[in-house]
């Protein structure tokens, strides 16, 4: 009968096979066979696939090679929903601070929380500037990510550029986090800035590229017709807030850790 390996507590370093039995006697000992092991995570065995060792001279089969890719295609797809408490809502007005606005509910409603706070930084700088420049752009990234630290460098960077360059003490601002079809999150941001300061967003735009891009394609910042609004009257703060309610919809919001945000707000105060 062949020998039994003990048990020393302690767990395999590499993978060790017996393929060949040689006699002693009455006995037959096995002779171990050492191979490396392939580079499968404790998520791809989750998976479904358990590869022991493979000889490294020796090439996976095309069945086995098939069945690797699909693996590894699989952990590169979007992450599962988080449950999300927030409330949405499905009406075509929205009132805050006793003034009602239309928004843009379209069929899949809008986050509550997430429109309240837009609306309410919006109102604010109202009341600071009466006039103030809204701009709204997107921020594409083809390089998933579990938490929102590009983002978070990217709003420093280009709020010392705003600040250099039009003196700016306060800055409003949202972004939304949304993860739809593509392979990696992509971010919608609006801005609310001193439209006393300000003529036009030509300025601003190659700002936020230079804040935002790398030069390598990752990170992009697509084009956005007529991307900004000089609020000065009832008509123009409708249109606006109409336009940017779009980033609290619900749709391609969740797809991220339980702890990373899916929005954040500026907290400037009146």
């Amino acid at each position: 009968m062949p020998k039994i390996a003990q048990n020393t507590g302690r767990a395999f370093d590499r993978p060790e096979l017996t393929d060949k039995t040689i006699s002693s006697g009455q006995e037959a000992i096995g002779r171990a066979s050492f191979f490396e092991a392939l580079p499968i995570s404790e998520t791809e065995l989750k998976g479904g696939i358990l590869l022991l060792s493979v000889d490294s001279n020796t090439c996976l089969s095309s069945e086995s090679k098939h069945e690797y890719l699909q693996t590894s295609e699989r952990s590169e797809k979007k992450p599962k929903r988080t449950i999300n408490r927030k409330r949405i809502i499905y009406d075509d007005t929205f009132t805050h601070n006793g003034k009602t606005y239309q928004v843009n509910a379209t069929k899949s409603g809008l986050y509550a929380e997430i429109l309240k706070s837009i609306i309410e930084q919006f109102q604010i700088a109202l009341l600071k500037w009466k006039r103030v420049f809204v701009l709204r752009f997107d921020l594409h990234t083809h390089a998933f990510s579990e938490d929102n630290k590009r983002i978070t460098a990217f709003r420093k960077r280009l709020f010392e550029k705003l600040k250099r360059q039009y003196g700016f003490k306060d800055i409003g601002f949202c972004w939304v986090r949304e993860h739809e079809r593509a392979k990696a999150q992509h971010y919608h941001f609006v801005l609310f800035l001193d439209g006393r300061l300000i003529k036009h967003s030509s300025k601003i735009i190659p700002m936020i590229k230079a804040a935002w891009e790398d030069g390598t394609g990752t990170y992009t910042v697509p084009y956005i017709k007529h991307p900004f609004h000089f609020a000065d009257s009832e008509d123009v703060i409708k249109k606006a807030v109409y336009r940017v309610s779009y980033l609290a919809k619900p749709r391609g919001k969740g797809y991220r850790p339980s702890q990373t945000k899916d929005f954040q707000c500026s907290r400037m105060k009146s």
